[in-house]
């Protein structure tokens, strides 16, 4: 679905694949140290350059003006009605960089992670629990198992 006059897409999508022209000419410059065509410090810029112009250039498709036919529609929220929850989520990540020190990184990510279902998802709190228990559960895993990185345990245990 477009949704008509979407300009932030659309300049977004300029940005992307402006960005992505930029780590495409890294990768290239950085081609001329590897050994390989495939394996080196250029491969990781080049995938991801090719995939900002390729995303970007899907988004400036999909959010391209057109012609307009009648006024923009009005917000029905007034801008002031989001300002709490910016706020809430600010104050967020400042508890949440304390409480990695405090409590340690798991179950502060644990914490944070249902404030932040709440806030952005608009989750009610069972959901944002069990998501929450989710995400720390796969992050625990991937790091703490899979990788063995030693995370933070904090000073409270």
């Amino acid at each position: 679905m477009r949704r008509p006059h979407n300009r932030a897409d659309w300049i977004g999508a300029l940005f992307c694949m402006a960005i992505g022209v930029m780590i495409s000419l890294e990768a290239y410059r950085l081609q001329a140290y590897a050994q390989s065509l495939y394996v080196g410090d250029h491969t990781l810029p080049a995938i991801l350059g090719f995939l900002f112009v390729m995303l970007g250039g899907v988004l400036l498709v999909q959010s391209y003006p057109g012609k307009a036919h009648a006024a923009p529609p009005r917000q029905a929220v007034a801008p002031g009605d989001e300002r709490p929850r910016v706020l809430f989520a600010w104050l967020s990540l400042l508890l949440y960089a304390w409480l990695i020190g405090a409590m340690g990184y798991l179950l502060a990510t644990a914490l944070a992670s249902v404030a932040f279902f709440m806030l952005i998802g608009f989750y009610r709190l069972y959901v944002a629990v069990f998501y929450s228990l989710l995400l720390t559960g796969a992050m625990y895993a991937v790091f703490i198992l899979w990788l063995q990185m030693p995370f933070s345990g904090g000073d409270l245990w």
